[in-house]
Order: structure tokens, then C-alpha cells, then sequence
């Protein structure tokens, strides 16, 4: 008889959860049964406000660290490139009123993620591939009497709006949260110095090689939070939509924080210019998998999912209970 081997074999385990048995770019969505209704049969995630998130300092902690690190050193700059490098620094900070959030996680089975995201009820994570990016839908079209209530007095301001609210589509991929403090300053030390850089070459008359910077910060920045939700492992989308293009893009929900606004994100079934309908058409999200959260009837659960996806002709997407021994 062979004695065991000094490791033991893993290759076949039998927890089809963990992220090992899933291609390495699949995002969890963490929902309950409703949330996932929505997901399936209108094909959008929500991206909520980030004013309105449970991290009450959501795209503040990025923004509170650059500024401050900048405060303190500012004094050691060249006065000839002060003004210069501030006002790219504020340019870099955001609007959380008008920035909105999508979250998911790397994990498929994360018990933090149950509890917080899927209350007493039984929750759902939705597998989306990360390698697509999404879009924001459009609600409606914009109209000559939106833009006449905006009260521009210039024909090419009108214009212009019609034209970002037609033409303006922005992608949006999905991107690690970033929880460690140290990583954290030291990418926005690094930012600061390229800030220093730009202003320096402009100062000069030199074109300078970090024409981007500015946009680069503000997306870095956006993927700080705070490292007491380490245990989230969050991927996200940040977005936000052109100027006055809000009007046809931006809906709003009633929650425990009062009226939330909020965006769709989803694969649009057609090109730019006006909707032929309202809301736009959009394609099938690109879910590869369903988890089942803890639930004393998991197979029951998983089961109403099968056929709730059948029901729709997306049968094809498995979906997998979890085996976390947790009860409410």
C-alpha cells in the first residue's frame, strides 16, 4: 500500500466557486433576487452616485491624499510653476455627484460580500467577463426644448450639446480597487512628480510628454478606498457623462439616503446618434456564471435560477451554490 503523498492533489477540487475553476477575468456582481431579475431580463448593471455609497468617503480618500500631499509640499516648488501644477490638481479631482459607481468583486464566494450586499434574503453574484468594457445607455434622445431650458444664448452652444448628447460615447472597464495605504501614496507621489514635470516643460515652451497626466490621475484616484474594506476585493467602474448629456442619460431611484441618481451600464445594440427607441436597445451582458449565496435550501435556489434563466434563453450560464456554512 503507497503511503500519502506528501501533498495533497487539488487539481479536482470539488469547490466549484473558487475563483480557480473561473477565467481570471470574470467580476462578481453581489445582488439579491431581485437584483438579479433586473441584471437578466434588462441587460444593464446600475451605477449609483458615488455621494450616495455605503463607504461615506467613496472617491474622497484618493482625492483627500492627493491634496494633501500637495498642501504640504507645495513649498518647494518653483513659484514660476505653482499656479500651473495647482490648477491640474484640482482639474484631477472629481465631482461626486455626478461620478457614478459599479461594483463587483474577484471572489465568487466572499462571505463579507453576502452579508453586506444581499441581506437576510438569498443573494446572488453574477459572473460578468471584465475584458468588456460597458457604456452608458441612453434614456431618451435630447430635445430642442432641453437644451432651450439651459439657457444658452449661442446657436454653436446649442449645437454642441446636441452633439455630445448624440455622439459623446465614452467606454468604461472595469479596474482594481486599490486598498493599501502605502501603495496608495506612493502612486500619488509618483503623480505629483509628473505634475511637476508637465508644468516645468510647459513653463519651458516644450511640449510635454504627459499630455494625459491629468485624465491618468483622475482615473487612479478613483480606485482608492478605504483599507477597512480590504475585505471586499473590489473591481469597479467609474463613470461619469459628458457635460449637459446627463439629461438623457441619468435616472433616479428612491433609497435609505434619500434620491439616489443612477446610470445603466450595458453593451449597446446600436451605433452613436440618437436612440431609435427609448431607452436605447442594448445587447445581453456577457455573464458567465451565476453563484448562490448561504441558504439552508441551496439547491432549491439554484434550481429557481436555472429556470428563471430558461425562461429567458440563456440556460447556458451555470450557476453554482455556495457552500459557506452561514445563517442568518
Amino acid at each position: 500500500m503507497s503511503p500519502f503523498p506528501i501533498q495533497p492533489d487539488l487539481a479536482n477540487s470539488p469547490d466549484l466557486l473558487s475563483p480557480k475553476n473561473w477565467p481570471k477575468s470574470t467580476v462578481w456582481h453581489y445582488t439579491n433576487a431581485a437584483g438579479l431579475a433586473g441584471v437578466i431580463q434588462e441587460n444593464v448593471l446600475w451605477a449609483s452616485s458615488t455621494a450616495f455609497m455605503n463607504d461615506h468617503h467613496e472617491l474622497r480618500t484618493g482625492a483627500d491624499l492627493f491634496r494633501d500631499l500637495f498642501e504640504r509640499h507645495k513649498v518647494t516648488l518653483d513659484p514660476k510653476i505653482l499656479e500651473n501644477v495647482q490648477a491640474m490638481a484640482g482639474i484631477a479631482l472629481v465631482d461626486r455627484y455626478k461620478t457614478f459607481v459599479a461594483c463587483a468583486c474577484t471572489d465568487p464566494n466572499n462571505l463579507t460580500m453576502w452579508r453586506n450586499y444581499t441581506g437576510p434574503e438569498v443573494g446572488f453574484a453574477v459572473g460578468i467577463d471584465s475584458t468588456k468594457p460597458l457604456f452608458i445607455r441612453r434614456q431618451k434622445a435630447m430635445t430642442q426644448q432641453m437644451v432651450d431650458q439651459m439657457g444658452f444664448l449661442d446657436e454653436e452652444s446649442k449645437q454642441e450639446v446636441f452633439i455630445r448628447a448624440r455622439e459623446n460615447r465614452w467606454s468604461f472597464k472595469w479596474r482594481e480597487a486599490v486598498y493599501d495605504p502605502g501603495k496608495q501614496v506612493k502612486l500619488s507621489w509618483g503623480r505629483l512628480l509628473e505634475l511637476e514635470s508637465t508644468a516645468v516643460a510647459r513653463s519651458e515652451g516644450r511640449e510635454s510628454e504627459n499630455i494625459h497626466v491629468v485624465a491618468e490621475i483622475f482615473n487612479e484616484l478613483q480606485t482608492f478606498k478605504d483599507h477597512g474594506f480590504k475585505d471586499e476585493r473590489e473591481m469597479r467602474i467609474v463613470c461619469s457623462t459628458s457635460l449637459h448629456a446627463d439629461l438623457v442619460s441619468v435616472k433616479y431611484r428612491p433609497s435609505r439616503y434619500g434620491i439616489v441618481p443612477y446610470v445603466e451600464l450595458c453593451l449597446p445594440a446600436g451605433p452613436n446618434g440618437d436612440p431609435p427607441k427609448n431607452p436605447e436597445p442594448v445587447e445581453e451582458l456577457p455573464i458567465v456564471g451565476i453563484a448562490v449565496g448561504p441558504t439552508p435550501y441551496p439547491e432549491e435556489a439554484a434550481a429557481g435560477a436555472r429556470e428563471f434563466l430558461r425562461s429567458v434563453g440563456r440556460e447556458s450560464i451555470p450557476v453554482v451554490p455556495s457552500k459557506i456554512p452561514f445563517r442568518w
